[in-house]
């Protein structure tokens, strides 16, 4: 018998689905005015504080040993200042919604991981047959949003690297669940920003960035009070929320509606068209998540009282 899926379950999903999805235009939006690894440090350094008064509002007890910051501080480093700022970069070279229909592979890589760490990782999907295929699939799909003849080749890199953001982020999805136990939401979203921000502030250092390239449009102003307080501070929260009621590979289904967000905010806002070539290998990636997502799956483990 299936569980019913409480209510703030689902609002935490459709959090994670449409916000995350806006994300890729107001990063674009941004860039404008601000340069790629010190505008991500900034709206982490930004988000972080205000996270941490939201979780002690909720009475969040912080713990500040050393063995129970390092799995939150890896986790941050791997999620935003690794991923977060590749998107970053790579959108200074490709649309937001082009971006977004790259990022569609995150839930194949993630039960593709989750299907090889069984014995690491107990609780996880077990692929069959169709989750299989839908993987093959998948990975075609890719293949036609990365082919060589269809990318510019001065944005074939930036391709690639938003293609490795999305299985640094399936690694770090599947690590939270072997950790989620040991923290709150709030407390894991904190210190993942306080690492990430730390990590990008260092990035944006070492290549000599300022925080702008040009004077401060208000639409890059509002772009980052959109990543701090939704992108940020509201949809972490949320993400962090679900991978500990949730799978990994099902809190992934978000990826079926962010790149529909993305793409029509892309086209409607910006005017971009991703074209017939990158949306048939979106499509095809997305048939590929169905398959995975509809094989069987285990039940999630138990939570272990707090």
């Amino acid at each position: 018998m299936r569980r019913k899926v409480p209510a703030l379950e689902l609002l935490a999903y459709a959090v994670v689905c449409l916000v995350w999805g806006s994300t890729y235009l107001a990063i674009k939006v941004g860039l404008d005015s601000f340069n790629p690894f010190s505008f991500a440090a900034l709206r982490y350094w930004a988000a972080a504080p205000l996270m941490g008064l939201l979780a002690a509002r909720a009475g969040v007890r912080f713990r500040f040993e050393l063995r129970h910051l390092w799995p939150a501080f890896g986790v941050g480093v791997l999620f935003i200042g690794l991923c977060n700022g590749m998107v970053f970069w790579a959108e200074t070279r490709l649309d937001s919604s082009y971006t977004a229909l790259l990022i569609t592979a995150s839930p194949l890589w993630t039960a593709l991981l989750s299907a090889l760490a069984g014995s690491w990782l107990p609780g996880e999907g077990r692929l069959g047959v169709r989750g299989w295929l839908g993987i093959a699939v998948g990975f075609v799909g890719s293949y036609f949003l990365l082919h060589p003849e269809k990318v510019l080749p001065e944005n074939f890199f930036a391709a690639l690297v938003v293609e490795g953001s999305v299985v640094i982020w399936a690694v770090g999805s599947l690590w939270v669940r072997r950790v989620r136990e040991r923290y709150h939401p709030l407390e894991m979203a904190t210190w993942q920003m306080v690492s990430g921000a730390l990590v990008l502030s260092f990035i944006a250092l070492v290549r000599g960035e300022r925080l702008l390239h040009s004077p401060l449009t208000a639409g890059a102003a509002l772009s980052l009070l959109y990543l701090v307080v939704f992108g940020s501070c509201l949809a972490f929260s949320a993400y962090f929320f679900l991978l500990r009621a949730w799978p990994a590979t099902r809190v992934a289904t978000s990826a079926y509606i962010n790149p529909v967000v993305a793409v029509s905010l892309g086209w409607l806002v910006l005017g971009e068209w991703p074209g017939p070539e990158a949306l048939l290998g979106g499509v095809l990636v997305l048939v590929g998540v169905s398959l995975v997502l509809g094989s069987p799956q285990p039940p999630p483990a138990p939570a272990e009282p707090e």
